[in-house]
């Protein structure tokens, strides 16, 4: 039997926080949806370092969650299908504020074609609204084909360099590279032979993960699509 990994691209909750505790009912609805697939593991974008922690806060969280996507979506998933533990698999790598601001300013001082780019898909980014269910906005922001637009504009990033020709765009990849390497490692570590792992992670991660998974021999499994 091959090894499993239902994958979740999210939106950090944090930047909504408002709306979200608007929406208790609708992150219910898609904790809901979510546990039909019947994970065995939940994972979450936390450091891997800090795992002894995060799984202390859940398990004295007693239904109270703080306002994020680890704990309302992985904390109630796992508390509804009566896991003893959430696993933290992040590890953030040595991308910082600098490397990307030096990035965004080589893009914005020479590079207008990305930058367009990159400004058109912010403004069509799937984004969560009182007027949409919650469900419908994750099947939205994991769509294939944003998926492949925000693939196609990491890439990109790879001929970005300053006025002194520092190879600033290639700087970057090669740190995104090994993060999403790290993370696939630590998913890896956590696995045993009939495993089915469902991973909450930022949607700019799915594109590269989904490669590293298939290219390992895993069913990946979206549970926003229809395959």
């Amino acid at each position: 039997m091959k090894k499993e990994i239902i994958l979740v691209g999210t939106y950090h909750f944090e930047q909504d926080e408002e709306l979200i505790k608007k929406e208790e009912k609708e992150v219910k609805e898609l904790v809901d949806y979510l546990a039909h697939y019947k994970p065995t593991k939940v994972a979450v974008e936390w450091e891997m370092s800090k795992d002894k922690e995060l799984n202390i806060e859940y398990q004295n969280s007693n239904g109270n969650y703080s306002m994020d996507e680890i704990q309302q979506i992985g904390f109630r998933l796992a508390e509804k299908l009566n896991h003893d533990k959430v696993y933290a698999v992040n590890w953030t790598g040595q991308i910082n504020q600098e490397n990307m601001m030096e990035l965004n300013d080589s893009i914005q001082s020479s590079y207008p074609e990305l930058l367009n780019t990159m400004k058109e898909i912010s403004e069509n980014a799937p984004d969560i609204s009182l007027k949409t269910p919650l469900v419908n906005s994750y099947r939205k922001l994991n769509n294939k084909e944003f998926t492949k637009e925000l693939e196609k504009l990491y890439l990109s990033l790879v001929v970005v360099t300053d006025n002194k020709e520092k190879k600033i765009g290639l700087d970057f990849l090669n740190k995104w590279m090994e993060r999403e390497l790290a993370i696939f490692k630590n998913i890896l570590d956590i696995c045993n032979t009939e495993d089915r792992i469902l991973l909450i992670i930022g949607s700019d991660h799915l594109w590269m993960l989904r490669k590293l998974f298939e290219g390992n021999g895993w069913n990946v499994i979206s549970p926003f699509l229809i395959e």
